[in-house]
């Protein structure tokens, strides 16, 4: 397959889909491929030596447990670098990852897998297309980009499809023979794909996590889209009825709101560790089989509360789209659904949400504290006009309100407390 071949919009795995794998490595590569993702990008910089590193920073600080600059690097002892990948993806990872050369890209990639190639450092490009060249790499299986015009253009010169990254300028494209151009997200229009169709030029646009962002620039006309998360961006694709906590690894969708929160490998379960401030992760991959009337059940553990164990709790936000949930920023606008709160004193609440604000709807009363480090079944149910919310033992809330329907997406999260959360299941 080309990149002619591939139906608009296609979905470019960013770093190789850096919220689900390991960012830039081999392995992640290999998963994202795996999951049918037709086109892996690559952030390539030249190493001392003359050798093509791929990282995406130009240090090897973040990404790696050594320090210093990728440009001191040789090949050799690009090889020697370790990654760990607990420090930005939690467990489930083998030790001993590294960071590939662009050569090990092309040798079991080239020609099999669609590239986007970007030239990370300002004397990349060149050794990039001869390192293509040297290998045989169709160019119609590669699109390079870069920010620097004078790449652009050096591409070009050699027959080579090329992304002028953060460009919206579409005549100054068409007069350089650019082919595709690369602005961020916020700053594509429906007049920019118009005029850029109209040249015969095509947008992709970096860098969209979210479904909600997803529709909007689909609507607007953009061809590609580069995403983190490019299994979930790119449709329903590994979508669940029940959680998969126990694999132990982040999954299609799983994004933060506020925060990430952790896998515990002791039972299973994933959750967030206490702190002071209210977070909650989305759960792309999670979806009721009918988003119209479902039961979600689900474990809750609280392991741990802050001072005042009235405000400490965990929760589960049902919303009608995946805006983000972020209570603590006060930066929720978009969200709307219901929000199902357990206190630490055992309270169960109700909230109607409306652009991120939760309105009280129902308490329950007399409830039972929650006894710390044991799970409670929950269930929450949407039917109708009703809202039931109970907890083993019978004790439970209803409410009868249709301000939103469906509620189709999930979010998990906590405030003041440490909780975990297992044995999630929609019927």
């Amino acid at each position: 397959m080309d990149f002619a071949d591939l139906s608009r919009p296609f979905v470019i795995a960013h770093r190789g889909g850096a919220m689900q794998v390991p960012e830039h490595t081999m392995e992640g590569y290999r998963v994202a491929v795996g999951q049918g993702l037709a086109v892996i990008e690559q952030d390539v910089s030249t190493l001392a030596d003359g050798g093509l590193g791929v990282m995406h920073d130009g240090t090897v600080d973040r990404m790696t447990t050594s320090s210093g600059n990728v440009a001191d690097h040789t090949s050799v002892s690009w090889k020697q670098l370790d990654i760990d990948a607990s420090v930005t993806l939690g467990g489930g990872w083998p030790d001993g990852l590294r960071p590939p050369l662009f050569e090990e890209v092309l040798v079991e990639f080239g020609n099999r897998v669609l590239l986007c190639v970007e030239a990370k450092s300002s004397d990349a490009m060149g050794p990039v297309i001869d390192a293509l060249e040297r290998r045989g790499i169709r160019p119609a299986s590669v699109l390079l980009q870069s920010y620097a015009l004078a790449d652009c253009r050096l591409a070009r010169s050699r027959g080579w499809d090329v992304i002028w990254l953060g460009s919206t300028d579409v005549l100054r494209a068409a007069v350089e023979g650019i082919a595709w151009i690369g602005p961020e997200a916020g700053h594509v229009t429906p007049a920019v794909c118009a005029q850029a169709h109209a040249a015969g030029i095509e947008v992709a646009c970096h860098t969209v996590n979210r479904r909600h962002q997803r529709d909007v620039l689909v609507a607007d006309g953009v061809d590609a889209i580069f995403s983190d998360d490019p299994v979930y961006i790119a449709g329903d694709a590994g979508r669940r009825t029940s959680d998969l906590f126990a694999h132990q690894v982040w999954l299609p969708g799983m994004l933060p709101d506020g925060g990430r929160g952790r896998f515990h490998a002791d039972d299973a379960s994933w959750g967030f560790d206490v702190s002071g401030t209210a977070t909650s992760t989305l759960m792309g991959f999670l979806v009721p089989p009918d988003p119209a009337a479902f039961t979600l059940r689900l474990d809750l553990r609280m392991d741990a509360t802050c001072a005042d164990g009235r405000t400490s709790c965990g929760w589960v936000l049902l919303s009608t789209d995946d805006h983000p949930y972020r209570p603590s920023s006060g930066s929720s606008a978009g969200t709307d659904g219901y929000l199902f709160v357990l206190r630490a004193d055992g309270t169960l609440d109700v909230h109607r949400v409306v652009d991120g604000v939760a309105t009280p709807l129902a308490s329950s009363t007399g409830g039972t504290a929650l006894p710390m480090g044991a799970y409670v079944p929950l269930r929450i149910t949407v039917a109708g006009p009703g809202l039931l919310f109970t907890r083993a033992g019978g004790e439970g809330v209803a409410v009868a309100d249709t301000t939103h329907r469906p509620v189709p997406v999930v979010h998990l999260g906590c405030a003041s407390a440490g909780v975990r959360f297992k044995n999630l299941e929609f019927t």
